[in-house]
């Protein structure tokens, strides 16, 4: 695939990343004289039923949706690798131990458990704190999938005959790891990453837009989600393209983790 993909994809999650800085306006500040404007010079996405800048409401949205998700990305990786590391490598009990853990793992309603979970948190928790513990429990059960895919990286690696001949010549079991073993799922953790960043984004969407995330005044995709129930905007044609607006980061970074996928199995072959 050519590279300018994915620096074009890196460019505009550092962007999102960043969109509380770039914002042209304050996300929240309320200006009624200007509610629902549509999208003009001043105001390229229009302005919401208070009068806020809709544009600077996705940035600052996109910012921390994109940095939630980033966390529980990378919770999810380091527990993957770690699970389906040490279940490859090691073996034994602990090889059944890991796998059945995450078989029960596996089988938990991801949503449903998103749902518990903010029941059960103080009501006084501020949102963003509430979102953040949410997702990282999410995260927590979430490392199966991807620990199977590193458990037979391990696996099919082990089997290499460099890797015996490293063993036979008393290298530290750990050192045999780093250096010959964990090399050979750097690929899957990049396409694992790259399809559960997206999921994650989702989530928090999702949480936002039942009303278990951010709530008003606080920007977020998913209040902005929510913000389009409204029957009064649905004279206002211009607000149809938002959800288009708000999803094409993801649908962006779901594809090319498709096509990476797609890729790695041809390679397998």
């Amino acid at each position: 695939m050519n590279t300018r993909i994915y620096y074009a994809l890196g460019v505009l999650i550092l962007i999102l990343t960043a969109g509380s800085v770039l914002a042209p306006h304050d996300p929240i500040q309320i200006n009624r004289i200007a509610a629902l404007s549509p999208p003009d010079g001043a105001h390229w996405l229009g302005t919401d039923q208070y009068g806020r800048d809709v544009f600077s409401r996705f940035l600052a949205g996109g910012s921390w949706s994109i940095l939630v998700g980033i966390e529980a990305t990378t919770l999810v990786l380091l527990l993957a690798l770690t699970a389906g590391g040490l279940s490859g490598f090691r073996g034994g009990w602990l090889d059944q131990l890991l796998m059945r853990l995450g078989d029960l793992m596996i089988s938990l309603p991801w949503l449903y458990v998103l749902i518990g979970l903010r029941s059960i948190l103080p009501l006084d928790m501020k949102p963003r704190t509430a979102v953040q513990a949410i997702l990282l429990a999410i995260a927590l059960v979430s490392w199966a999938r991807p620990a199977r895919l590193i458990r037979g990286a391990v696996l099919s690696q082990m089997t290499r005959g460099y890797v015996d001949a490293a063993r036979g010549f008393g290298v530290p079991g750990w050192k045999v790891f780093l250096d010959h073993v964990l090399p050979a799922t750097y690929g899957i953790v990049g396409t694992q990453a790259l399809v559960l960043f997206p999921r994650f984004v989702l989530a928090e969407v999702t949480l936002s837009f039942l009303g278990l995330g951010i709530g008003a005044p606080e920007p977020s995709w998913g209040e902005l989600m929510l913000s389009l129930k409204q029957p009064y905007l649905l004279h206002d044609q211009w607000w149809r393209v938002l959800p288009l607006i708000l999803m094409l980061p993801v649908f962006a970074i779901s594809a090319i983790a498709a096509r990476v996928a797609a890729r790695q199995w041809r390679a397998t072959r």
